[in-house]
């Protein structure tokens, strides 16, 4: 799994000044002014944003709306490249207290995949957090950013005790996936409080509360299925805490704060060596002529990727942020972000043109929905513009997952319209109705 840097360095980087969800920062740079890497040229101007930093040498040349992943225009700064590697001064942080993490979080531009400022998951406005979570099931182990498996497991429980730190709760975990051989055995005998450490399966109805109690230790590591899906918080919380997250809600108001390997790794990075997030690894998918995970720039152009990559064939679609759930792109001009975690390529031959075709009550859909809704039922009310009805039937439980379209052989395009409804209620209604499904009841009790 290992990764490789990006060999040459683009000419000219476009970094979004909102690489968050929340507030547009401040531009602290203007037109003509030269920069460094890891300077800040974007701040913060509420709670809910995040810093953002130069990731290369160069000259501002514009600062304007630019295309972005997310199939908008973002308001960026773009830098012409200059033959420099001049980087501002990395200052570590020896022995922080809990406000000062919170200050690196947003002062080094630390976010989570999902588009949160990290400080706001840790700490959020009027609530308390007793429990932080680093999920580790749906990303792979980051080779790029780790020497050896031992020093990922060793960072990333180091990076946990930050976590804990800034947030005043009482215990944390890593979970991992249970088919990730590899993680598994890098955490494995790692000392822990003075005790080596065993991961745990989460097995039947066994949560992490029972292993906190097991262990006698406030961190531990387990391991479960892989979970995947754009809106994945709420039902990762119920499964591996027993806490029910109510509708309109997520994980911080039952208590849980969940994070990324990639914003734990940036939090060390930022206080160990003082350098702010201005690069990441992202995962390559095609049939391309390089590693399948690349440390790039953020604020690289895709193309710069694609151009190194030697793709084989003709490429008929590039996808940001995987096949099912991610977004296809109108331009390879947009750049890599602080929310970008692969990149599909695919040929105009494996680009899916096929038509949709009546429902055929298979039920496959039902099948393969991991919250045990309807898809297709979902997908036809979406469609005829029955929005309240999507709401009885508790769309907003939907993870966007995709699975039921991938196992549509009609090729309805289900989770499409299912976005498309719970865009219309979200704009619609000023909150939704607090429903219960069959298997996530709402409520904000529960186990650990």
């Amino acid at each position: 799994m290992e990764s490789k840097r990006l060999k040459k360095i683009p000419e000219q980087v476009v970094i979004p000044l909102k690489q968050h969800r929340g507030t547009v920062c401040k531009p602290l740079v203007k037109k003509g002014d030269q920069v460094l890497i890891g300077q800040k040229i974007g701040e913060s101007v509420s709670y809910n944003s995040s810093d953002v930093h130069s990731s290369i040498c160069g000259e501002v040349v514009a600062i304007e709306d630019a295309p972005n992943p997310d199939g908008n225009k973002v308001l960026s700064v773009i830098i012409k490249t200059t033959d420099s590697q001049e980087t501002v001064a990395f200052v570590p942080k020896k022995n922080p207290s809990s406000e000062d993490l919170l200050a690196i979080m947003q002062d080094a531009g630390i976010v989570e995949h999902y588009g949160a400022p990290t400080h706001t998951v840790i700490r959020p406005e009027g609530k308390k957090i007793d429990l932080v979570l680093i999920n580790a099931t749906a990303s792979e182990w980051i080779g790029g950013k780790y020497a050896t498996p031992k020093e990922y497991a060793t960072q990333m429980l180091d990076a946990l005790k930050l976590l804990i730190k800034a947030s005043g709760a009482a215990k944390g975990a890593v979970v991992l996936r249970k088919d990730d051989k590899e993680s598994i055995e890098a955490f494995e005998g790692v000392q822990v409080n003075g005790k080596a450490l065993k991961v745990a399966p989460l097995l039947g109805t066994r949560r992490l509360g029972h292993y906190f109690k097991d262990q006698g230790s406030n961190i531990i590591v387990a391991s479960q299925e892989r979970i995947y899906g754009k809106n994945i918080l709420s039902f990762f919380t119920h499964n591996v805490t027993g806490r029910k997250v109510p509708v309109g809600c997520n994980p911080t108001d039952v208590g849980v704060a969940v994070c990324g390997v990639k914003s734990a790794k940036a939090l060390y990075d930022a206080v160990h060596e003082g350098k702010p997030y201005y690069e990441t690894v992202i995962t390559l998918e095609g049939d391309v002529d390089c590693p399948k995970f690349m440390l790039v720039r953020i604020g690289t152009p895709f193309k710069d990727i694609i151009e190194e990559c030697n793709f084989n064939g003709e490429i008929g679609k590039i996808i940001a942020n995987g096949v099912i759930t991610g977004v296809a792109q109108y331009t390879d001009e947009v750049p890599v972000t602080k929310g970008t975690t692969r990149i599909t390529l695919l040929t105009k031959e494996q680009v899916l043109r096929d038509e949709s075709l009546a429902c055929i009550h298979c039920a496959r859909c039902v099948d393969a929905c991991p919250v045990s809704l309807l898809p297709t039922r979902l997908a036809v009310m979406a469609n005829q513009g029955r929005f309240d009805e999507c709401r009885q039937m508790h769309i907003h439980f939907c993870i966007e997952c995709g699975r039921c379209s991938f196992a549509c052989p009609s090729k309805i395009h289900i989770l499409q319209l299912i976005r498309y409804a719970k865009s219309a209620i979200d704009n619609a209604y000023e909150d939704a109705v607090q429903k219960e499904s069959s298997n996530l009841k709402v409520g904000c009790c529960g186990g650990e």
